[in-house]
């Protein structure tokens, strides 16, 4: 079990995907540099890039911000990955996050659907 930091998280989430640093740092509109440096805790994260990623990886904001690596990739709906990702296949896999985190939350208010 591995401890984790918010850039760990960041690294063991695109790594499950099977994201590139490239690809993420497009998709999130900076250098590929700036990746590297949140996943090595080397600059802070902003809020809103911690946002793009909760819909890409289809995570809680809170699962950036948990004790060890494993139970941030434990909480991990799906995992898709595609060699030839373009950044509108990105969007398309954020949005798609972003309605299964919405529907995981309605399901936890209102009990199983």
């Amino acid at each position: 079990m591995m401890e984790a930091t918010t850039g760990l998280v960041i690294k063991g989430l695109r790594e499950k995907y099977g994201y590139t640093q490239d690809k993420v740092a497009n998709y999130l509109g900076i250098k590929r540099e700036m990746i590297s440096f949140y996943e090595n805790e080397g600059r802070e994260i902003p809020l809103d890039v911690l946002e793009k990623l909760s819909d890409l990886f289809g995570v809680e904001l809170d699962v950036f911000f948990v004790d060890n690596v494993d139970d941030a990739l434990a909480e991990v709906v799906f995992a898709f990955r595609k060699d030839d990702m373009d950044n509108d296949d990105m969007d398309n896999m954020a949005a798609f996050g972003k309605i299964v985190k919405n529907y995981l939350k309605i399901n936890n208010l209102y009990g199983s659907i």
